[in-house]
């Protein structure tokens, strides 16, 4: 079991930081982003073919990062455009439309063969009961803690923060008050989209990197969201870790193994289920 435990850091740190990056946009832009690994994907796939095509690693990264933040402001230039007063459930669905839309253009641009791809943090950091810590599964957790960290401090220590937040809220009175919010908004997402794209390049050397299951990572990092409520940073990254220590401890059991995909979405039954407990237990009484 500790041998799962310690295998499943670079599952958790991917999870906390994805499941972070829906959290802070909810926050930030009152929408759940349900594209946001599949434009990291966009930007892996970019990085491949440029590396590909003779580019060095760390240009051919620069550029995919790059590409990951100018799809993502792309979806963001749409939802602020045509659907900036529509409430969370359209917006979420939009974003469904948005995710489809990208795995779709990624598999005509691509194809649809996995990459093998060069893992930049493939070293070793130590061995713990047997299993090797790698550099990629310490800097996701690390960058996982940034992110969250960050978004901390930006929405309660800045007059930025205030903008963000009154601009999720309100932003029809935010607009009327002078304050811009479409290059505010646009430039959120853009960020969310570079630190996907970030993400996934350390992650997907090391997981199945075709295009589908990359962007699926959305399905557990919805799951880690959920544990703070789409509101608790400190509840994502708890959730993600542990999701990804499940997942290691869950591959490390023959019997269960195959079940351990189905985990993501159970999690997030139980979830939902007990966030309506009170509504269920008021309505019987």
């Amino acid at each position: 079991m500790f041998q799962g435990l310690v295998s499943g850091l670079a599952a958790g740190g991917t999870f906390a930081a994805l499941g972070l990056l829906l959290t802070a946009m909810y926050r930030l832009t009152a929408t759940v982003n349900l594209a946001i690994a599949a434009t990291g994907v966009a930007g892996v796939y970019v990085m491949a073919a440029l590396a590909g095509a003779g580019w060095p690693y760390w240009a051919a990264a620069l550029a995919g990062t790059a590409a990951g933040a100018l799809v993502s402001a792309g979806c963001g230039l749409v939802m602020t455009r045509w659907f900036a007063e529509s409430g969370p459930q359209t917006r979420t669905a939009v974003s469904i439309a948005q995710l489809i839309g990208i795995i779709a253009l990624a598999y005509i641009a691509f194809g649809d063969e996995p990459r093998v791809l060069p893992n930049p943090a493939a070293g070793r950091v130590a061995t713990v009961a047997g299993v090797v810590v790698t550099q990629g599964a310490v800097v996701l957790i690390l960058l996982a803690v940034v992110i969250g960290a960050g978004t901390s401090l930006l929405l309660t220590r800045t007059p930025l923060g205030l903008r963000l937040r009154a601009m999720a809220e309100r932003p029809v009175t935010t607009e009327l008050l002078g304050i811009g919010t479409r290059a505010l908004t646009i430039t959120v997402w853009a960020l969310a989209g570079a630190l996907s794209a970030l993400v996934l390049l350390l992650v997907a050397p090391v997981r199945s990197s075709d295009i589908l299951s990359l962007s699926m990572l959305i399905v557990p990092s919805c799951a880690a969201a959920l544990v703070g409520g789409l509101r608790r940073l400190d509840g994502a990254l708890a959730g993600g870790i542990a999701l990804g220590l499940l997942e290691g401890v869950l591959a490390g059991s023959a019997v269960v193994q195959q079940y351990r995909d189905v985990v993501p979405f159970v999690a997030i039954l139980l979830i939902l289920v007990w966030s309506r407990r009170r509504e269920v237990w008021d309505a019987s009484r």
